[in-house]
């Protein structure tokens, strides 16, 4: 042997480090892909709960709704909130964990979103139960009241049950892709063992039992040499029980994936079961809402054919106003049932100073009581591209909110311009207006600009939607001059030739 190579005791010295090396990383892959997949199994588990949070709030908002409809509340009984509060509790704390595990700062902010939205959702339902027990359903103001939350509040929670599903999905894709590189991994420690061992033979253990053969019975037998085999035995052994852990492992972690896919997929199943209920409550409603519009509309009919001309103008109002009332609940209940939330307009080259005109006849009474003023000042013919009864009604709410708050006194004044390929109708009363801060919650889809009751109509907050929902634009001034008056600024895009009546 040269001078500078290793003796025996270093050689196996070597082999020892390469077979503990092993075991090390078996070892160490085992412990980090079970380490990882309980993290995605836990990611799963907390976005179900949370799906299913938001189900059991949709129902537990459901029953209390329904509650209104029960004899007890029709005879001035409120139905016991109890429950929703209890489950907004619920929700809350859920989401808090969820913000606590956050692995980064952006990661913590994106959940915590989750608590703004919730936020919106409990805001929308103290809304509700403050208007209905000021104006039951039955009252217009009660049906509008449940017509807003409808349009609104459904939609924020399937979005939210969207995006957790979306969260439990990638959790379940992550479990699924760890699988396959630790299955190869396993199979390639397993393999790799076997052949490290047959190396080890080949390079040390056969060279020395030639060498002893050689040597003949007489040929000193070493210590180093028994202490060798003792150790390749002792070595074989535990990575022996190495690899009967590591596959225990593996067995215990594919049944834990099945297990969690299982309880995942009862989950699933519960929250089709709450999604069903959903829709047969809106059914539901719908079939209470209908039925005494349409006792409304058999006697308005009636009521036209009366010999006095007075009365059947009155009735003619009633039978109009009805079926506009009709179409708007149907809308609202056509948004709330669907899974897009989006509004289904008949987009027509609408005159939008006739759309003004008679949002102005339909309010001409309550602004008349209000002691309120109204002013047309349209340039020309301002033909634009939308839906007639939505515009219609658009500026009808614009018109009623000015009567409540303006003031007695006040005017409110409907101007109209072109500006190009945009037509612009502004809406400004010289009421007190609107806090600056206030604005932008005010015109939230799902928030609230102050703790006013919103009454009939469409409010700010849906007049953006149906206008953005036609391509067009809704902002809001104030104060205007002298630190009071609202303004209000649609724009939306011209039409090309066409005209169109609004009825």
């Amino acid at each position: 042997m040269s001078r500078g190579a290793p003796n025996l005791r270093q050689k196996f010295a070597l082999a020892a480090l390469l077979l503990a090396a092993l075991a090390v990383l078996a070892a160490g892959i085992a412990v980090h892909g079970l380490s990882r997949t309980q993290r995605h199994a836990a990611e799963a588990m907390a976005a179900q709960q949370r799906i299913e949070g938001y189900g059991a709030l949709s129902a537990r908002v459901n029953e209390w709704m329904l509650g209104w409809l029960s004899p007890v509340a029709q005879q001035g009984a409120a139905p016991d909130s109890f429950p929703v509060t209890a489950t907004f509790g619920l929700m809350d704390r859920l989401v808090a964990e969820d913000v606590e595990v956050a692995p980064n700062a952006t990661e913590t902010a994106t959940r915590a979103r989750q608590g703004i939205t919730l936020a919106r959702v409990r805001g929308q339902f103290t809304r509700l139960e403050r208007s209905l027990a000021q104006s039951p359903p039955g009252t217009p103001a009660g049906e509008a009241a449940l017509a807003v939350y409808g349009a609104q509040v459904p939609g924020l929670i399937a979005a939210q049950i969207h995006q957790e599903t979306r969260r439990r999905e990638a959790a379940l894709a992550a479990m699924a892709d760890l699988r396959g590189p630790l299955h190869a991994l396993a199979l390639a420690i397993a393999i790799g063992a076997p052949l490290l061992l047959i190396v080890l033979y080949l390079v040390l253990l056969r060279p020395v039992f030639r060498r002893l053969a050689a040597g003949g019975e007489g040929a000193p037998v070493h210590d180093e040499l028994g202490l060798l085999f003792a150790r390749v035995r002792q070595m074989t052994a535990r990575l022996d029980r190495r690899a009967r852990r590591l596959a225990a492992d593996r067995a215990r972690l594919e049944a834990l994936v099945a297990e969690r896919t299982e309880d995942l997929s009862a989950a699933n199943a519960r929250l089709s079961r709450v999604d069903a209920e959903r829709r047969r409550f809106f059914a539901d409603v719908g079939h209470e809402l209908r039925t005494p519009l349409t006792v409304i509309l058999g006697e308005a009919e009636l009521g036209e054919r009366h010999d006095d001309p007075a009365l059947r103008a009155s009735f003619r109002t009633i039978h109009s106003r009805a079926l506009r009332l009709a179409r708007r609940i149907e809308d609202l209940l056509r948004i709330a049932r669907s899974d897009s939330g989006r509004l289904d307009l008949d987009c027509q080259p609408v005159d939008l100073a006739a759309a003004a005109q008679a949002a102005l006849g339909d309010m001409a009474v309550l602004l008349r009581r209000a002691g309120v003023e109204a002013e047309l000042d349209f340039d020309g013919d301002l033909q634009v591209a939308g839906d007639a009864d939505w515009l219609r009604q658009v500026f009808s709410g614009l018109l009623e909110n000015a009567a409540k708050y303006a003031g007695r006194g006040a005017t409110v004044r409907i101007r109209g311009q072109s500006l190009g390929a945009w037509a612009r109708a502004e809406v400004t009363d010289t009421g007190p207006g609107i806090a600056p801060a206030l604005l932008e919650p005010a015109l939230a889809r799902f928030g609230r600009g102050d703790t006013r009751e919103a009454g009939f109509g469409v409010g700010l907050a849906l007049a953006r939607w149906v206008v953005e929902a036609q391509g067009g634009r809704l902002t809001a001034i104030s104060p205007v001059i002298q630190g009071r008056g609202l303004t209000i600024r649609i724009d939306l895009p011209r039409a090309a030739g066409a005209e169109s009546e609004v009825a």
